[in-house]
């Protein structure tokens, strides 16, 4: 890969994400594929060998695969591996459909298998008493039974139009359905108290269950046998106990491996859920073993019934959602919710096929066909092999390939799971995989004390994955990870860790957006070997010094300063921490402190000494630079910069603001007028990258900041192509209309007028702007007008005063460009109580103007104290048609939400 085919891609790239599953996304957040499309073109060519360490379900093997790549896949989790194949295979929706209709159909004691299952929640309707299969049933918490049902009844709604989802009661055949003959009895008998009307309870289903002693009557029971048992299909009685101890229950209980013998756990786990829905998921369990000798296909359905596991469950509460698993210290976190939901494992079952195949089947389109290699040997074989799946843990895939045989690394590492999330892969795992897949799972954390998710053990075990898959790469080989989230500290762990292996930190790129979700990419690159001997003897250790009270090293905080400093001073306005620690890294790079800072030792009996003033969630961390840099943006006595905003979401901020050239977002409004006026038709995907790839580095500006100067200047059509109204020239023209205008409206007032020298050369209906003032006042000497340097007020639009008494400054801008009126020019003329100044803009540019009030304190300070206030053009023109002028005119037409602009108080400006 040349550096200019790299180059193109150093710039920011907003994340295009299908749409996920869900039941993936919370423990398997995948990166967006237009990412790893982007990464993957930009540093690797077909033929190459990819390795991801963090392969989560197959993201960059999938995306590798269909651009010409080998992929070697690291991921230690089995279901991992299960959503893998399903993703990797794809197949269409039509087969999903097919395959479901298939396992529908298939045999269970001489009935097809949804109807099977749709017979153990058959129920009879309150009202007409036919035949309905009821969606769930409410079981009290802790209680032998059911108390109300939810159902649907068709005959019913068709004749009466009642609501769609009915509550009512259970009556003596749901009870005599789950083997509870006693009670059912009981509920035989008449009672005083009548049935609702139209035989529905109340609808609410918020309201407070009825007690088993007072229900509503029901007819007899027929003669002969009715209801068969949940698990038997014969008519016979079961007692409630034996379905607990069938052939399912025992099927189950064999597949959950445990610790030191403690087997409580497997019927704590298998309690969880009513004897109903525990065959009903077992049996399709079974059934999908038994239909499908196609893995992607078995792994597809085995995702939607591993997404019916807890919604099936007692933890789905009443009202309310479906809590989390969380298993700790060897037993289950029992359901608080004072009433449980079984629901229709079929109908859920169903439900959730559909969605997989939602997330699945948009795949199949552009899918390449994968093939599995047995080692690194066979990649690209005879065979075609194009993917290697290694069940293995980030920090030691290094292990498992060769010295130096990748051509590239990509990957997106993934925070360890929470207990709730390895409770739940526990459970799926060993339901839908079998114990000899559950036992690869880190079951110590279940078992003992859950493991603390400290910021220390992610950034050590971090650190060693990058450590290791460093070792397979080759000479010039890239290293590339896609970063996500707002936190700086995974990406000074990488980068440190980068350095520390001997990687070389080339590219940083930040994304800024709260839309589509900060992150950062960072692509290093492996130096040859005498490159890296080079180095080895150039460097050395950073020097230990004193600031005060704790230790520091002095040339880390210059180059902190410096970096920081530079980027403030770039961009204009305030930056984020992450963003900050971007820059950072940058400097540091360039000057090859980062590589110097991994040969210092840190002594572990000062840590408490060199973090005492870091911020608690710095102290302890291994990483040295996170630490330090911590410690450095921390400080509430730095030289050069304060901070700004709040605890949750800090900014920096400089003490004394400077402005090395345009602010960030005046350069992004001009580059989104330019993008509009030449690009032709292009649409917001197309603009957007576009407008990044012009404003690349650690500088790039936010997505927020983009979106906003895009609505200030464009709409969408309905061809999804952007549609701009723009003209430079019909701009222009309107600009020296609006000074036109406020020359005339100060004339009126008595006053004398100033027009900036560079406009009075502008036409002007058949003349010039300059013909509109008299000779004195081409003549004035304006320092003795405004107290200011000449070279400033003569830049200024237009100017009213009376001479030692007032002045009224206009700039008039047809953009919101506010950094050369207030933050350059604004600034030299110094503000007294004698003079205030005017920004007048159109009406559509009014949100813009806002926008860069509310983001910028340095621009919103320099707003108030320079005495600013905002005239809309539209206002301007209303005063200017007005017969007469006044002063006290412009008071109800100033400010983005001017009084005329309020509801109901039009004022006297229309007329008294």
């Amino acid at each position: 890969m040349s550096e200019a085919d790299r180059k193109r891609h150093d710039h920011v790239v907003l994340p295009r994400r299908l749409a996920g599953l869900a039941l993936l996304e919370r423990r398997y957040a995948s990166p967006a594929d237009n990412l790893l499309d982007l990464e993957l073109a930009a540093l690797g060519r077909p033929g190459d060998t990819v390795l991801d360490p963090w392969a989560g379900t197959g993201w960059t093997a999938r995306r590798g695969v269909a651009a010409g790549l080998r992929v070697v896949a690291a991921e230690p989790s089995p279901f991992g591996q299960l959503a893998a194949q399903a993703l990797l295979f794809a197949p269409d929706a039509r087969a999903i459909q097919a395959a479901f209709s298939q396992l529908s159909a298939s045999r269970r004691v001489d009935v097809p298998l949804r109807q099977h299952i749709e017979e153990l929640y058959l129920t009879r309707c309150a009202t007409c008493r036919r035949p309905v299969v009821a969606d769930q049933f409410i079981w009290p918490r802790d209680a032998p039974a059911p108390q109300r049902k939810i159902y649907r009844c068709a005959n019913c709604d068709l004749a009466v139009g009642a609501l769609p989802e009915r509550v009512a009661p259970i009556d003596e055949s749901d009870l005599t359905k789950l083997g509870l003959d006693e009670l059912a009895k009981s509920l035989q008998q008449p009672t005083a108290t009548p049935a609702a009307a139209g035989g529905l309870a109340a609808a609410d289903p918020n309201a407070e269950l009825p007690q088993p002693a007072a229900p509503p009557p029901s007819l007899q029971p027929d003669s002969g046998p009715r209801w068969a048992s949940t698990v038997n299909p014969q008519p016979v009685r079961v007692e409630p106990g034996d379905v607990r101890q069938g052939l399912q229950y025992q099927q189950l209980a064999q597949r959950f491996p445990v610790l030191d013998g403690r087997d409580e756990i497997v019927d704590e786990l298998l309690a969880l859920y009513t004897p109903r829905n525990l065959y009903a998921l077992q049996t399709i369990a079974n059934k999908i073993d038994a239909e499908f000798r196609d893995e992607p296909m078995a792994a597809v359905m085995r995702l939607a019934l591993a997404a019916c596991l807890l919604p099936a469950s007692r933890l789905n509460g009443h009202p309310g959602r479906v809590a989390s698993l969380r298993i700790a210290h060897g037993h289950v976190r029992q359901p608080a919710s004072r009433n449980q939901r079984e629901v229709n494992v079929w109908h859920l079952f169903d439900a959730a096929v559909a969605e997989v195949a939602g997330a699945v089947a948009p795949l199949a389109a552009g899918r390449a066909t994968v093939r599995f290699a047995t080692d690194l040997a066979d990649l690209g074989g005879m065979a075609g092999a194009n993917v290697l799946w290694v069940r293995a843990r980030p920090a030691v895939v290094g292990q498992y390939l060769p010295a130096e045989s990748i051509d590239l690394v990509v990957g997106a590492p993934a925070a360890p799971p929470s207990i709730d999330e390895l409770s739940f892969e526990y459970l799926a795992t060993a339901w839908l995989m079998g114990r000899e897949a559950a036992e690869t799972l880190p079951l110590e954390a279940l078992f003992g004390s859950p493991v603390d998710r400290d910021g220390a053990a992610e950034a050590t075990a971090l650190r060693h994955a990058i450590a290791s898959a460093a070792g397979t790469l080759k000479p010039d080989g890239w290293f590339s990870l896609l970063l996500e989230g707002n936190d700086p500290g995974p990406m000074l762990t990488v980068a440190s860790a980068g350095a520390g292996v001997g990687l070389e930190l080339v590219d940083i790129v930040v994304r800024e957006s709260q839309r589509s979700g900060n992150g950062a990419i960072l692509r290093f690159r492996k130096p040859s070997g005498e490159d890296r001997l080079r180095r080895a003897v150039q460097h050395r250790p950073l020097r230990l010094g004193a600031a005060g009270d704790r230790l520091t090293y002095p040339e880390l905080a210059e180059a902190i300063e410096r970096a920081t400093v530079g980027l403030l001073r770039e961009r204009g306005e305030p930056a984020g921490e992450s963003r900050l620690a971007a820059a950072i890294l940058a400097d540091l790079q360039r000057t090859g402190l980062l590589q110097r800072l991994v040969l210092a030792r840190h002594d572990p009996d000062a840590e408490d000494d060199v973090h005492v003033d870091a911020p608690p969630r710095r102290r302890g961390a291994p990483s040295l630079l996170a630490s330090l840099v911590g410690e450095e943006l921390a400080r509430d006595d730095h030289p050069a910069l304060v901070r700004v905003g709040d605890d949750a979401q800090p900014l920096w901020w400089l003490r004394e603001p400077q402005l090395a050239e345009s602010p960030i977002a005046d350069r992004v409004e001009w580059a989104t007028f330019s993008i509009l006026s030449t690009a032709g038709r292009l649409d917001e995907v197309a603009f957007m990258d576009r407008i990044f790839s012009i404003l690349p580095g650690v500088s790039a500006p936010d997505e927020e900041l983009v979106r906003a100067c895009l609505a200030a200047y464009a709409r969408t059509g309905e061809d999804g192509q952007l549609q701009s109204d723009e003209d430079l020239g019909r701009r222009q023209a309107d600009h020296s209309r609006m000074i036109a205008l406020l020359a005339d409206y100060g004339h009126r007032l008595g006053l004398r007028v100033w027009i900036a020298k560079r406009e009075q050369e502008r036409a002007y209906e058949g003349s010039t702007l300059g013909d509109l003032l008299r000779d004195d006042e081409r003549r004035a000497y304006l320092p003795l007008v405004v107290r200011g340097p000449a070279d400033a007020l003569a830049e200024v639009d237009v100017i009213w005063y009376r001479r030692g008494r007032m002045a009224f400054l206009f700039d008039v801008e047809w953009t919101a460009m506010l950094g050369e009126p207030v933050l350059r020019r604004g600034r030299r003329i110094e503000p007294t109580d004698q003079q205030a100044r005017f920004l007048v803009v159109p009406r559509e540019r009014g949100e813009l103007v806002r926008f860069k009030i509310e983001r910028s304190p340095w621009l919103r300070d320099e707003l108030q104290r320079q005495n600013w206030h905002v005239l809309k053009w539209q206002h301007l023109e209303t005063l200017s048609a007005r017969a007469g002028a006044k002063l006290d005119w412009l008071e109800p037409v100033l400010g983005l939400d001017p009084l005329i602009e309020r509801g109901g108080e039009q004022l006297t400006i229309f007329g008294e």
